[in-house]
């Protein structure tokens, strides 16, 4: 049995693998910010890290908190990300024997997808505090909207491999039909 197009597995698994690129560069990025007193704007990154104009800025929001709390959003993202990746690379790089190829690997893309998307989207539209804010003084930052759209980028390698894309073609037996003898 033969493989399907190289090249589509490799395009199926890039895919898989920037979507879980991206949730681990979104841990990165501000997952809250808010308005400061003097006008600026302050953004606390997924690991806890403030920018922008407040007076503690360059610290850690985990360091303030000085184990009263913790604030640490990106974690899901770098957890469930880099498992995409590897999927996605596993996908890219490996093509297992039999009918229907890499439906494990779907599989996990699924759950990493699916919480990717629906924490990224939950946290997007529902901030929180970070145990230093008032209830609605927050804004959500770009990092919950790029996990939520790194989860349907790694559905979408998911659902590619589901529907059959990587699936080597199916050969029918030669039909030899009637014959004289």
């Amino acid at each position: 049995m033969t493989e399907a197009e190289p090249g589509r597995r490799v395009l199926v698994g890039a895919l898989a693998l920037v979507g879980g690129l991206l949730a681990f560069v979104a841990t990165f990025l501000p997952w809250i910010s808010t308005d400061t007193e003097d006008g600026g704007t302050t953004s606390i990154t997924g690991w806890g890290g403030i920018t922008g104009s407040s007076q503690i800025a360059g610290t850690n929001l985990n360091d303030v908190l000085n184990g009263s709390g913790t604030y640490r959003p990106g974690l899901v993202g770098l957890i469930f990300g880099v498992i995409a990746a590897v999927a996605g690379f596993v996908i890219m790089v490996y093509q297992p024997p039999g009918r229907r190829p890499h439906r494990i690997t779907a599989a996990v893309l699924t759950v990493c997808g699916l919480v990717c998307l629906g924490f990224g989207g939950w946290r997007g539209l529902h901030p929180g505090d970070a145990s230093v804010f008032d209830a609605g003084e927050a804004s959500a930052g770009f990092g919950p909207w790029l996990t939520a759209i790194a989860g349907v980028l790694i559905l979408a390698g998911a659902v590619l491999v589901f529907a059959g894309r990587l699936d080597p073609p199916v050969t029918s037996a030669a039909r030899r039909g009637i014959q004289p003898r």
